[in-house]
């Protein structure tokens, strides 16, 4: 038998986790995109809040791999998407729907998410956008494109409407059910990536100031470092960048998933619109060329943000670990002259040692001589020999004797290993 990759199966059902909905050629679609809290499970929490309602209200049960579920309640067609951070709730009725937020939705599995983007398509059978619906869009902000090389025209302004939705018009009368409902897909994934892309701006804008505090605090201890001549000195300054380099980590990981995520939105929105292949019309821009000129530099402003973070990050680094070096060899240098103090101490305590040794060698002998001369005094009496003469000669060899007794007891002392202190 062959074994299959425990991963297979996961794989192939990716290629067809979203499939292409048909819509018909007249309908209005609405998306509502929320966020999920940061917090672990909360996405899953939403999914089972979603199971109960579909079991409440009799709809076939989801499975937990499941992302993406589609159920119709009444002329509606819903659909609920689960994705890596955000839920989408999109549903599909006639162009005549005007309720905004129907109940038979199942917000209230959302739970602790937050609306980030509300979009509205109304598709229409003509071939071009009629003139009657344009006024309903802000000239300044209006994208008016031609689709599908011509087939088909899209209005937008990016607008929000009085219910929060940002409105497009989609004349897709020239294309085809499958390129339609392709079409139709794109722009609501437009709208929602183009949301999610600039979702780390505001944090990136919220950041500055606490970066640029830590940039002039850097810039400071820097300049501050060559007249740091003190071992306190050095190391208050190694304590500071270390404080710099805690809240720089900090601003670092509150902000590098965001902006990671907000790259990732980003390419997904170039490809989206991409998709379209636009041709821009004497009426308005296209969508392609309008978010451009909006999201990109929002994308940019996240990006140097990134940047300069690692940038400080990489600064506050070297400059500890060039004073961790200064540190370290003016360690080296006081240890050099430690070392060097304890070498000339050991040296004069040997001379004096010898010295001691030379004066205890003299004393011993000098005592060795006095309890010789009261014990030869009896004898050198009988035999009528001069008690100075033979001290005299008896001297040289007390000496000797002493002086090799000291150096037999110093070789013993130097062959006996030190005594443990444990």
């Amino acid at each position: 038998m062959i074994a299959e990759h425990p991963d297979r199966q996961a794989l192939m059902d990716e290629v067809h986790a979203r499939p292409v909905e048909l819509i018909e050629a007249s309908c209005r679609l609405r998306r509502l995109v929320f966020v999920m809290p940061s917090r672990p499970g909360a996405m899953s929490e939403a999914f089972d809040r979603f199971v109960l309602f579909c079991q409440a209200r009799g709809y076939k049960m989801p499975m937990p791999a499941s992302r993406l579920y589609s159920f119709a309640p009444g002329r509606r067609q819903v659909t609920w998407e689960f994705h890596t951070e955000f839920v989408t709730v999109t549903w599909r009725g006639p162009l005549d729907d005007a309720e905004s937020f129907p109940t038979e939705l199942g917000l209230e599995a959302i739970g602790e998410g937050l609306l980030i983007g509300a979009t509205r398509i109304d598709v229409i059978a003509d071939e071009t956008v009629p003139d009657r619906l344009l006024p309903g869009f802000e000239l300044p902000s209006l994208c008016l494109a031609d689709i599908e090389n011509g087939r088909g025209q899209v209005a937008t302004d990016f607008v929000p409407d009085a219910d929060s939705f940002t409105r497009f018009e989609l004349a897709a009368g020239g294309l085809t059910p499958l390129r339609r409902s392709i079409i139709a897909r794109r722009l609501l994934e437009i709208d929602t990536y183009r949301t999610m892309a600039l979702l780390g701006l505001p944090l990136a804008r919220s950041a500055a100031p606490d970066l640029r505090a830590i940039e002039l605090e850097l810039t400071d201890l820097m300049a501050a470092l060559s007249d740091a001549a003190t071992p306190e000195s050095r190391q208050a300054s190694l304590n500071a960048l270390q404080d710099l380099s805690v809240r720089n980590g900090q601003l670092s990981e509150r902000l590098d998933y965001r902006f990671a995520a907000g790259r990732a939105y980003g390419d997904i929105l170039g490809v989206r619109l991409a998709g379209l292949r636009e041709r821009s019309t004497t009426r308005g821009s296209t969508l392609t060329h309008f978010l451009g000129n909006r999201v990109d530099p929002g994308l940019a402003t996240c990006a140097a943000v990134e940047k300069r973070l690692a940038k400080s990050s990489t600064k506050i680094e070297r400059a500890i670990e060039l004073l961790n070096v200064r540190i370290g060899v003016d360690t080296q240098l006081q240890n050099a002259a430690l070392l060097d103090n304890i070498a000339r101490t050991a040296r004069s305590q040997f001379l004096l040692q010898r010295t001691v040794e030379g004066l205890s060698v003299i004393a011993i002998s000098y005592y060795m001589l006095g309890i010789l001369s009261y014990v030869m005094a009896g004898p050198l009496g009988e035999l009528h020999w001069d008690k100075a003469m033979a001290l005299s000669l008896s001297a040289p060899f007390v000496v000797g004797a002493v002086w090799l007794m000291a150096r037999h007891i110093r070789k013993l002392h130097d062959q006996s290993p030190p005594k443990s202190t444990t």
